[in-house]
């Protein structure tokens, strides 16, 4: 057997930067510097994610012949199984995640990141702090309204900090929120702005004030989004962010049609 059919394992986010090419963002600033699980076959990686509330995901890319054989001994050693809570692969690569193992439905992600910040707007003269708790029940009834797959969890700890624009009235009709990834790096959720007040910049503000702060003392800012918001893409494309990966992320099912128990991939 070649080196290039032989599966290792990695340790560390230094191991995995090694491997891919240096212009691959999500490696860099996505994942933790001890890694929960690596492995390494041909120029294929994978490692095991965990959320902020303990789940198992997976992340896999690389040449999608590499991929394949990759994916073969994650499932013969028990790796890829009904235990992980999801399972991401490249949009372009889901046939070759579905070839060989049962899955849920899955949802179209796109993992961005910017290092350089934006020309000021006038909206953002409109942008104030937000508060956590305070604001919580405001930030997550606009949440409800506008967009029931946010995720910016007021009121959690989640976030630690948010800005938004308030109507003339007093309401929050605008907002954002910075959370941090398990790498540390700055990552931004909870955009959303109103659909009354939609058109006014209100969503570009919001994201470059809080992106303009985060760069003056970090790297890199992050965010996710599902794939089919095409306006958001736009958005985000014209501020400098770009799209590092583009992930399509399920539920293995196990023998009896059962799957994990799911949560949001697009962090």
């Amino acid at each position: 057997m070649t080196r290039k059919d032989t599966m290792r394992t990695i340790s560390t986010r230094e191991e995995l930067c090694a491997i891919v090419p240096p212009d691959d963002l999500f490696a860099r600033y996505a994942v933790p510097a001890r890694l929960h699980g690596g492995w390494v076959l041909g120029g294929a990686v994978a490692f095991v994610r965990r959320s902020h509330s303990g789940r198992r995901s997976l992340a896999t890319w690389g040449p999608r012949g590499d991929l394949g054989r990759l994916l073969d001994r994650l499932i013969a050693d028990g790796v890829l199984c009904a235990s992980l809570d999801h399972v991401s692969v490249q949009q372009a690569d889901a046939e070759v995640l579905r070839a060989r193992v049962p899955t849920a439905d899955g949802s179209a992600w796109d993992w961005m990141a910017t290092t350089t910040a934006s020309a000021p707007t006038p909206a953002e003269a409109r942008v104030v702090p937000l508060d956590d708790t305070a604001d919580a029940a405001e930030l997550q009834d606009l949440a409800d309204r506008e967009n029931p797959l946010s995720e910016g969890y007021p009121g959690t700890g989640r976030s630690e900090r948010w800005v938004g624009v308030r109507d003339d009235g007093g309401r929050v009709v605008a907002c954002a929120a910075v959370h941090r990834l398990s790498s540390g790096a700055a990552h931004l959720s909870g955009i959303i702005v109103a659909s009354s007040h939609r058109g006014q910049g209100l969503g570009r503000a919001t994201t470059a004030v809080l992106t303009r702060d985060l760069l003056r003392s970090e790297p890199v800012v992050t965010l996710g989004m599902y794939a089919d918001n095409v306006v958001a893409r736009s958005l985000y494309h014209s501020m400098g962010f770009v799209t590092d990966k583009a992930w399509w992320s399920c539920s293995v099912l196990a023998p009896d049609g059962s799957g994990a128990g799911r949560e949001s991939a697009c962090s």
